[in-house]
């Protein structure tokens, strides 16, 4: 696919948002570009459709913003403008410095006029104003991001921050040139390559001699604070992508601890704090009179330290604090020649031991786990008649950006029929799931606080559940979610065309399916709602469709003109009150039309013990093929190995490695597949991998 392809297809898939939603142009772009970007990492927020227009009194100059993000690693106040043109026309410089200078105009109207108590606090700009208003005595980062589906003229070159009462506001140009560069290469992350000749001789460091093997070596290093915070400013959360954390504020104790030293124990930092972890694939040396020094690296990713770059950055941003005295202990670790899923096994290890500053639970990790694989194979393996007519599958995305780069070596015949087969408004993402599972489980609460925070709260839920039985999450219920996708997107689009809708689409989405099975529940105990006959169907019943009609209008009344205990709309969704609130207040009628939707509890529990069935042969079945891909030489090994280590712990460990000897003559049983992966695992802890 060459930009222009790219293009016609990015605008189609625009106009047919629009036609869908009746949302603007600008904001179907705005969301689009948005969570492209934010899969692509760039940026760790929910784009907010909050467009305003107006003008500065005092300047007499326009003012006017599309949309607002709050990044959650930094706290920093992201403002968009759009230029979208269907003819797809160059950005001037003029265009851009314009929009900026409404974006700035803004801010400065607020801050400086009385522009807050003439915004209606009903609107979702309100809410951005309120947030700014409200952190003005410690103010955050700004950052002004255009976005546009044109080119960038050769003219504008460079675009001059502006300062607002005294802080830089750093400006972006997204355009589509830049765009389409990030969309080509999610299939591969974008490595980080530092020069630290930037800072001088660069990182001083000392080799572990002893930490050395053919995946890895470890090097310790002092990295000064000034390096470390220039480099995040610089890079952001990008610099933390395999990080097992973000930020979690100066309101958690040790980052209140670490910015305590920071501010007045600067020199006692290297001592106090435990520093940070870092992998790179490559790295450049020079040796001086004073030693070796690391002068670049490639593809450099905090996996751990979050937390203190962050702290750093914060108390130099906001309290201005000197770091000139601060110097980080660093643990690097060079990575060597491995495949790339060997490369996130290491990663993953190195996260979960090196770093117990907070407390890392099993979610952190959820993104790597059986979960995910399971899904991916069954949304593979399953299709769908689409109106009588074809098979369609829904494609789940396991890993980012996996939809692109099946795609990347087929021609385009082949390109054509995958994409018939998969539609891409057919695809889930890990974050969509979360989405659609914890709404209909009753956390609408957790869905308000965002893409990220709601993944979280699923992993820690799936984990639990996948301990006590895997083979539950199955055809049946993915199928289930997938009936869960088209009413999340059918209700998303619903609200979109209502006349009484103006803002807060994804909270009312999420708080009227939420509310609805809540209200059948309540309703019909002995009984289960059948997702099965969406699946089937592929769409919503009419019956269904009308009552969320008149659901999402209760709900938008709700959220919007109900007591929020001092709240704006978006912090209120937030709020498991206002979950609560909701289940006592609002009172659904469900109509007798919604009888094709009822199943019998126990209909239901043998169609769902008929897949867990069904799931268990899977499962035994990869185990299987995992132990059947080492051949008996392997095996033979492997019982010398176990043997000397005094790792076999019973005659029925050692008749399975008996077997297992004899592949492919002789082929272990099932529950012998599973004793022999459960040696491995041991053997693996122990300090013995299979090769």
């Amino acid at each position: 696919m060459d930009i222009n392809e790219f293009r016609r297809e990015l605008e189609n898939d625009v106009q047919l948002r629009c036609q869908e939603t009746g949302a603007a142009l600008s904001t179907a772009f705005a969301e689009k570009i948005t969570a492209l970007l934010r899969e692509a990492e760039y940026f760790n927020g929910d784009f907010q459709e909050a467009f305003f227009k107006g003008l500065h009194m005092r300047r007499r100059s326009n003012l006017q913003i599309d949309g607002y993000m709050i990044d959650d690693a930094d706290d920093s106040i992201n403002l968009f403008a759009v230029y979208y043109t269907v003819e797809g026309a160059n950005l001037t410089k003029t265009q851009a410095e314009t929009s900026f200078k409404m974006l700035y105009a803004f801010i400065d109207a607020l801050l400086n006029t009385n522009l807050f108590e003439d915004i209606e606090p009903s609107l979702p700009i309100y809410e951005l104003a309120d947030h700014i208003i409200k952190t003005f005595a410690a103010p955050p980062k700004y950052r002004f991001i255009l976005l546009t589906n044109g080119r960038r003229s050769l003219t504008l070159n460079e675009i001059k921050n502006f300062s607002i009462d005294g802080l830089e506001a750093d400006c972006q140009i997204w355009d589509i040139e830049r765009i389409f560069t990030i969309y080509s290469s999610m299939q591969v992350r974008e490595e980080i390559t530092l020069d630290f000749t930037e800072y001088g001789e660069g990182i001083p460091c000392l080799r572990a001699d002893n930490a050395v093997s053919d995946t890895y070596e470890s090097f310790l290093c002092v990295m000064p604070a000034e390096m470390l915070v220039d480099i995040y400013d610089r890079y952001g959360s990008r610099l933390l992508e395999n990080n097992v954390r973000a930020f979690l504020s100066t309101k958690v104790k040790v980052n209140k601890n670490i910015r305590s030293t920071i501010l007045n124990e600067p020199t006692m930092f290297f001592a106090f704090n435990n520093g940070i972890a870092v992998t790179v694939k490559e790295l450049e040396f020079e040796d001086t009179p004073r030693g070796r020094f690391i002068t670049s690296a490639v593809d450099f990713q905090i996996i751990n330290g979050g937390q203190t770059t962050a702290s750093l950055s914060s108390a130099n941003f906001k309290d201005k604090a000197k770091l000139d005295k601060i110097f980080i202990p660093m643990k690097l670790t060079k990575i060597g020649d491995m495949s790339s899923e060997q490369q996130e096994e290491l990663i993953r290890k190195i996260s979960r031991t090196s770093n117990s500053q907070n407390k890392v639970s099993e979610a952190d990790f959820f993104s790597t786990h059986q979960f995910h694989v399971e899904m991916e194979k069954i949304s593979r393996r399953i299709s769908i008649e689409a109106g009588g007519i074809k098979q369609v599958k829904w494609f789940y995305e396991r890993a980012r950006g996996q939809y692109l780069q099946e795609q990347m070596r087929m021609t385009e015949g082949a390109k054509r029929k995958f994409q018939s087969l998969n539609p891409k408004d057919q695809v889930i993402t890990k974050t969509d799931l979360a989405k659609f599972r914890l709404s209909w489980e009753g956390y609408p609460h957790e869905v308000s606080k965002g893409a990220q925070r709601c993944f979280k709260t699923f992993a820690e839920l799936i984990n639990k559940a996948w301990d006590k039985k895997p083979d539950q999450f199955n055809e049946h219920y993915f199928q289930e979610t997938v009936s869960l996708a088209i009413m999340y997107k059918t209700v998303d689009r619903l609200v979109m065309k209502q006349e009484w809708y103006k803002a807060h689409r994804p909270q009312i989405v999420t708080y009227s399916i939420a509310i609805l099975h809540h209200a059948f529940k309540q309703k019909f105990p002995r009984t289960e709602f059948n997702l099965t006959e969406i699946w089937t169907k592929q769409r919503l019943p009419a019956a269904l469709l009308r009552l969320f009609e008149e659901i999402t209008r209760q709900v938008n009344d709700f959220i919007v003109n109900g007591d929020r205990s001092g709240l704006n709309v978006s912090q209120w969704c937030k709020q498991s009150a206002c979950w609560e609130k909701m289940t006592k207040e609002l009172s659904i009628e469900l109509p007798d039309a919604l009888s094709d939707l009822i199943v019998d509890a126990q209909t239901l529990k043998a169609q769902r013990k008929a897949a867990v069935e069904d799931q268990k042969i899977s499962l035994e079945l990869d185990i299987q093929a995992k132990i059947v891909a080492i051949d008996g030489k392997q095996w033979k090994k492997i019982f010398l190995e176990a043997q000397k280590r005094n790792l076999i712990a019973n005659m029925r460990e050692k008749a399975a490695l008996t077997l297992a000897m004899n592949i492919p003559k002789k082929l272990p049983s099932p529950w012998q597949c599973l004793t022999l992966i459960q040696l491995l695992d041991r053997l693996k802890a122990d300090g013995y991998a299979v090769q």
